[in-house]
């Protein structure tokens, strides 16, 4: 799979998430990429491996709009 293939996945599971209504809660960093930790507004919790540096690019600005919008 090339680079680019494995960021439109990433990110297509972002957005799966985000219209789901789910909010970020926190990041964990690793060697192997960042945990994106992820809650539903009805008390689910999830968290998602983001291995490449655009998804991580992507997952941060939307963490930013998240935190203006509280």
């Amino acid at each position: 799979m090339s680079a680019y293939e494995q960021y439109v996945g990433e990110k297509n599971k972002i957005d799966a998430y985000i219209e789901q209504q789910y909010i970020i809660t926190g990041v964990r960093e690793g060697l192997s990429g960042d945990w994106l930790e992820l809650k539903h507004p009805g008390g689910d919790e999830t968290a998602l491996l983001v291995e490449t540096a655009d998804a991580r690019k992507y997952f941060a600005n939307l963490l930013i709009k998240q935190s203006r919008k509280v």
